[in-house]
Parts: structure tokens; C-alpha cells; sequence
């Protein structure tokens, strides 16, 4: 009987401290990749299970719906989700202690890239229960751990529209996307990471910041000195390479765009690497040009399941020592933001001759470092068993511990590259002045929807009249072949006019928080405006006006702003 009491009582004791470590925080929430022991990629339905557990055990913790992806033939719609936390456990924009900085993760816009969404969910957890929760004391996070359910269940990297949703941050025709926005705009973080997936590469784990000139050289600058440098720093401790993130493609081409190219010639061409696009339709550069530290994170991947528990503690271990590096430089990235923002606001809204917006750009080479050295996989004939640890002449006898496990892929080895053609810097090409504003006809709602998704305030005129105007005459233009693409070749002369514009006209002025944003989209020679889109149908002919007018002074004329009723 003694016994039989015992044991009862054992177990009631080991029962009662598997609750206590669970709930009182000394063992962690699986994720659903560890519940999973990482055999399978976790699915929307296992997200939605593991926010709601987590939130019911993190009084930091809220979470919210954000968005909905659309239904297909072989897959349901699917909820789109934000974590939020912070120390006040807010559950509002208007809640969140604005004395810290604000970091938005954002993951999985490519399906097929699984390890974003599983380090993602990692890092939650240890930010609501674990090891990192000390870092809410100096940021707020946010984090959309799944943003194209669909392409995540089919392992593909479309979205159910078969988008690249990486390359539709100013089309917003992705449902993932425009949630991404809507979370942006609504919260303003000060910071934000995307996270994604590259080939498998010596360097495990590649951060990249922003590349578009308009974004502050401050900021751009403190991304790469400090930030990046700090989580090179740590992962090398860690025994993980690092590489800021770079792009390989045929020189004299740029494919930032997305543009579906084809290969124009036959054979090989020469190769040269970059940093990241300039281009704002993707994610990094669409809410940096709002004056945000933004960065993109690439981790090195095979993309099978054979590999998914090593690539996402890659990729854990860079968000975590990029999140560390942030927190502790929480004052100053506070700082540096809202300055830079606050300055853009000002500049725009007394706008001067030498306050201009670049409109196109190029990677341009750096004379100080022409050459780039790096380290890379190639591939061998047989597989490579180890590495030695001790010298041995050929014909002695090896012992097994004479062999070191080999710690990359057997079917590589790791190479010395000479990248001869290195283009480090980005220059502007074309950059004009900035207007007061532009007026857009009354029935191009296709525009102004796509101006407010994207975070863009705009007004109506109350009443008609006449407004001082520049219009631009198209005097010669050769249109893209292929869409996502602007023009080929298109020259302008701007003329000042006195215009009529009509009630229920709309004005969008540039004296706002998307005050770089505005010219970006609007302007005819934009590489990155909406005149390259086919589906806004803004190409003129030559001898035609662009039908977007500039307006270098004051409206006169009273404007009341336009709300978006929808979401």
C-alpha cells in the first residue's frame, strides 16, 4: 500500500511541475515546426492553434486578423494574422508606448520559402515567453508570421492569383500584401525585416537594406555600420556565416522589376553582382521610402524537408541578433526615424529648386573597391566523408578519430570567388524637383485606391476652378515591351498652364508622411511609377499629355480629404 501511494504521489508531483514549468514560463510553447520535430511544414490552421495558445499564456501578447487571401478551386480562404508585443500588452496603434522603437517582421511572401514563417514563429515565442521577453522593455514588435497561405500549402512561391507577391508592393493585387500595408500604415514601425529564402550558399545567413537613393543616407548608412555589422559580429561567435545580402544576375540586365523577362541571346553571359533592388514594388524598399530602417533577410536553403530544422536556426539566429542589435540602439533608431520623417514632412511642405526626388537609377561601380572577394559552394565529383585533424602522409592508416564531421553539404566544397564585376553603389540617372502636389481626374479611382492602399493621403477639390498647373507634353515615346516596365525611351516638356480642374477632382499633395513616395508613382519618367503598369493605362502618345498634372504652388481652391471606406 506504501508503495502504491508512492508512486501516486510521484506522479502528482512530477504532474503538478510539468504545469508549473509550462505555465510559470521555465519550459517554452513548442512552435509547431518543434511539435512537428520539423518532418512537416507548418500550415495557416497550426498557426492559428499556436497564436492562440500563445495568447492565452503571454499577458504581453495580442493578436489580430489582418487580412484574408482569397479562395481557389483547391484551397479555402485563409485568415492573415499580426502579433503584437509589447510591455503595455497593446492591442492598438493609439495603445503602443511610442517612446520605443517599433519592429515589424513580416515572412513567407514566397510560399516555397518555409523556414521564414518557422524562425518567425520562433521568435515570437521567445519574445512572449522566453529568453528575448527583456527586449520588450526597449522595442515593440510586431509580427505577420504567414502572409501568402496559399503558396506556403502548395510549397510554391505565387500567391493564389499566381503573384509574385515580393514584386506587387505598389500594384497591391495580393490580399498578403495589401495586409502588409495596411498593418504599416496603421502602426508606422520605425523598423521593419522581411524574411525569405535564397539557394543554398556558404553564407547561411544574408541581411540586406534598403538600395533606394531617395531613403536617407543616415539611414542606409547606420543599417550597414552598425546594425549589420553587430549581427555579422554575433553570428560569427555563433559559428554561422554572414554576408550582407547580394543579387548575381547578367551584366547590363536588371531584373529588379520583375518584368518577365526572356533571354534575349543565346550562350552565356558575364555575371555581376549587387546589393538588393532599387525598385519599390519590393517589400524592403516600399516602406523604407517612408524614412524606416528596412531590411530584407535571405536565409540559405536546399528547400527540402531534410534541411528545414538547420535553415530555420539559421534564420532564427539572424532575426534574433538583428532584434538584439536594434534594442540596443533603441534610443537613437527612435531618434534618427522620427527626425528623418520629421524633416521629409517639412521639406515637402515648403518645397525648394534643390529639394528633388530621384526618379531612375543605376548600380554603380565603387573605383575604391573594384573587385569583390568572396567564398562560395562547388560542387564535387564524389561525396567528402570529413575533414582531418591531424597530419597524415599518404598510405597511413586513418582512425575514425583522425576525422572531423565535414560541416558543409558532402557534395560541396567551399571556394575562393574573385566577383570581377562589382557594383556596390546605386547613383540617380534622372531627379526632378519636388511639386506642391498633383491633381489626378475625378474618375481614375483605379489610382487613387491604389494611392490610399498604399498609405498615400488624398483630397478632393470641393469646387471647380482654375489651378496653376504643369502639365507634361509628350514629345517622343517608345512604350515597354513588357509590362512592370516603364517606358523605353520618353521625353517631356513641362509646360505651366492655368487648368480647369472639376469638382470631385482629386489632389494628392506631397506634404506628407509619403512625401518621396508621391513623385515616385506620379511622374511619367519614373522607372518606378505607375505609367509602367498595362493595367493603369497611363502611356501616352507622342504629341499627347500625360494625364497627371504637377502643381508647383498653393491649389487655392478648398480640399477636403478623401476617406477609403473598405479595407
Amino acid at each position: 500500500m506504501k508503495t502504491k501511494n508512492a508512486n501516486i504521489l510521484i506522479f502528482i508531483i512530477l504532474g503538478l511541475g510539468w504545469g508549473l514549468s509550462l505555465f510559470g514560463g521555465q519550459s517554452l510553447l513548442p512552435t509547431p515546426a518543434e511539435e512537428a520535430s520539423y518532418r512537416q511544414y507548418t500550415q495557416n490552421e497550426a498557426i492559428a492553434a499556436f497564436l492562440s495558445r500563445l495568447d492565452a499564456l503571454s499577458p504581453g501578447l495580442s493578436v489580430q486578423v489582418v487580412g484574408r487571401t482569397l479562395p481557389t478551386d483547391e484551397y479555402a480562404a485563409r485568415d492573415i494574422f499580426l502579433a503584437i508585443l509589447s510591455q503595455n500588452a497593446a492591442a492598438s496603434p493609439e495603445a503602443l508606448d511610442r517612446a520605443k522603437p517599433t519592429v515589424l517582421f513580416t515572412a513567407a511572401q514566397h510560399g516555397n520559402e518555409q523556414s521564414a514563417k518557422e524562425a518567425v514563429l520562433w521568435i515570437l515565442r521567445d519574445l512572449a515567453q522566453g529568453d528575448l521577453r527583456p527586449l520588450l522593455e526597449k522595442v515593440n514588435v510586431l509580427v505577420m508570421p504567414q502572409t501568402n497561405p496559399y503558396g506556403n500549402f502548395m510549397n510554391i512561391r505565387a500567391n493564389e492569383l499566381g503573384l509574385d507577391m515580393n514584386r506587387d508592393h505598389i500594384k497591391l493585387e495580393a490580399e498578403g500584401v495589401r495586409a502588409i500595408h495596411r498593418v504599416f500604415r496603421a502602426w508606422m514601425p520605425e523598423v521593419t525585416i522581411d524574411v525569405h529564402e535564397k539557394g543554398d550558399d556558404y553564407y547561411r545567413v544574408s541581411i540586406g537594406c534598403v538600395s533606394n537613393v531617395n531613403v536617407g543616407w543616415d539611414l542606409q548608412d547606420f543599417s550597414r555600420k552598425v546594425i549589420l555589422a553587430e549581427v555579422e559580429k554575433s553570428l560569427k561567435k555563433k559559428n554561422f556565416t554572414f554576408h550582407e545580402y547580394l543579387v548575381t544576375e547578367d551584366l547590363g540586365v536588371d531584373t529588379s522589376s520583375g518584368a518577365a523577362y526572356g533571354r534575349g541571346e543565346a550562350g552565356p553571359r558575364e555575371e555581376m553582382k549587387r546589393y538588393s533592388t532599387t525598385d519599390i514594388n519590393d517589400g524592403r524598399n516600399s516602406l523604407g521610402i517612408f524614412e524606416t530602417l528596412s531590411f530584407i533577410q535571405e536565409g540559405a536553403s536546399r528547400h527540402d524537408l531534410e534541411t528545414l530544422r538547420d535553415r530555420t536556426r539559421w534564420q532564427y539566429n539572424g532575426l534574433r541578433a538583428f532584434l538584439e542589435s536594434v534594442a540596443g540602439h533603441a534610443a537613437e533608431v527612435l531618434k534618427m526615424v522620427k527626425d528623418d520623417r520629421a524633416r521629409l514632412l517639412e521639406r515637402a511642405a515648403a518645397p525648394a529648386e534643390n529639394d528633388v526626388v530621384h526618379l531612375r537609377m543605376k548600380f554603380a561601380r565603387d573605383p575604391a573597391q573594384p573587385e569583390l572577394l568572396l567564398k562560395r559552394f562547388e560542387m564535387v565529383a564524389s561525396p567528402i566523408r570529413g575533414v582531418l585533424k591531424v597530419d597524415k602522409k599518404a598510405g597511413e592508416t586513418l582512425s575514425a578519430g583522425d576525422i572531423a564531421p565535414y560541416p558543409e553539404p558532402p557534395t560541396v566544397k567551399v571556394v575562393d570567388e574573385v566577383v570581377k564585376h562589382w557594383f556596390p553603389g546605386v547613383e540617380p540617372t534622372l531627379s526632378v524637383a519636388r511639386p506642391r502636389g498633383y491633381i489626378i481626374r475625378g474618375d481614375r479611382l483605379d489610382i487613387v485606391e491604389t494611392l490610399l492602399a498604399l498609405g498615400v493621403e488624398v483630397g478632393t477639390f470641393d469646387k471647380s476652378g482654375l489651378v496653376d498647373a504643369e502639365l507634361y507634353e509628350v514629345k517622343d515615346i517608345v512604350p515597354a515591351k513588357l509590362d512592370y516596365l516603364a517606358p523605353e525611351k520618353i521625353e517631356v516638356a513641362k509646360k505651366a498652364l492655368p487648368t480647369a480642374v472639376q469638382k470631385g477632382d482629386f489632389y494628392v499633395a506631397c506634404a506628407q508622411p509619403a512625401a518621396n513616395l508621391v513623385p515616385c508613382l506620379l511622374e511619367p519618367q519614373s522607372e518606378f511609377g505607375l505609367i509602367r503598369y498595362w493595367m493603369f493605362k497611363l502611356v501616352p502618345e507622342a504629341g499627347g499629355v500625360f494625364p497627371i498634372f504637377r502643381v508647383a504652388g498653393s491649389p487655392a481652391l478648398p480640399i477636403t480629404p478623401y476617406k477609403r471606406w473598405k479595407s
